[in-house]
């Protein structure tokens, strides 16, 4: 058994149903699932997206709401990333599975994923393959904190060494699960970069038409043919493009911490971009955004009595000189 999956809240369906489409196009032979870290919706239709739908409390892990106190959604979110790995492999038996993230689409067969797979444990993609350091953002100084390697994709093979690896970094996730840059924390993320040196099973793909992203656009550009297909540099074969922080309500920003480029000055990757959206419109992305996701609601409640809005202020001070001036 092959399994492909994605992990997201009912608010992100729009873009999940585009990467489930384009991945059984050139997969076939795959089980796609969704992990679903929401409660399920009666306004959201499941069925039509083409795939089984997982939700977090299916699968062996430590309680998502009381996790959702201290993580917020996509802390969440990557927390619960080897977990599905876990009850995909120990529970229904997979040989290979592959994450993808939600905002992902695939517009090839994944060869070089298949070779990782059949040769090690781990097959991960490196964020940028060639060094950029300039005024603006990510550069190769600002992506460092985040991890060398890309997770949104990894690939997992049986191997004797699988179960320690997914309890390792389950147990990271659950402790250190954080986004905080002080403390050099990145959701599951960052544990990747100890892989070359904690484990000898890993595949590391340096072809420039995978998880092409707004991180590594300096290095790489784009052009489709005659025949509709894309390329990376004239010479590679755009396998996946991860559309990371893309706003379908702000479609001229190609990523919402990107400054380097925007589409007057690449306008190699505006068909793309275009193309992108109205398949996501086309899922009713407009509407499942406005979808708030029941573990994020649950852990801004938790903040609440710590949390002091600019509103709440307000008010204090003029109940305090409404008292003063009666």
């Amino acid at each position: 058994m092959k399994v492909s999956f994605t992990i997201c809240s009912n608010n992100y369906l729009g873009s999940a149903a585009v990467l489930v489409d384009s991945f059984k196009r050139h997969h076939p032979d795959f089980e796609v699932y969704i992990g679903l870290v929401d409660l399920l919706s009666d306004q959201v239709d499941y069925p039509a997206l083409g795939c089984t739908v997982l939700p977090v409390t299916d699968i062996a892990m430590p309680d998502p709401r009381e996790l959702s106190r201290k993580f917020d959604i996509i802390e969440l979110s990557t927390t619960a990333k080897p977990y599905y790995f876990q009850h995909f492999f120990f529970q229904l038996g997979a040989t290979q599975a592959i994450y993808l993230d939600p905002d992902i689409e695939v517009f090839a067969p994944l060869a070089a994923v298949q070779q990782g797979l059949a040769q090690a444990m781990i097959t991960l993609t490196p964020h940028m393959l060639t060094p950029v350091d300039d005024e603006f953002w990510p550069n190769d100084v600002h992506i460092l904190p985040t991890g060398v390697f890309n997770l949104g994709f990894v690939a997992l093979a049986r191997h004797p060494q699988l179960a320690f690896f997914l309890d390792w970094w389950a147990d990271r996730c659950l402790q250190y699960g954080f986004r905080n840059a002080k403390e050099g924390l990145f959701y599951d993320q960052v544990w990747m970069n100890y892989v070359p040196t904690f484990f000898e099973s890993y595949y590391i793909i340096r072809d420039a038409g995978y998880n092409v992203a707004n991180w590594n656009l300096h290095e790489r550009t784009l052009h489709r043919d005659s025949a509709g297909k894309w390329w990376v540099n004239g010479g590679a074969e755009l396998a996946f493009f991860h559309f990371s922080h893309y706003n379908i309500k702000a479609p001229d920003v190609i990523s919402s911490y990107h400054n380097r480029f925007t589409f007057a000055n690449r306008p190699d990757l505006l068909p793309l971009f275009i193309e992108y959206r109205q398949q996501v419109l086309g899922h009713r992305g407009e509407f499942l955004k406005t979808l708030k996701p029941y573990y994020g609601e649950l852990h801004r409640q938790a903040l609440k009595p710590n949390y002091r809005s600019y509103t709440d202020v307000k008010r204090r001070v003029l109940r305090r000189l409404r008292a003063l001036l009666d």
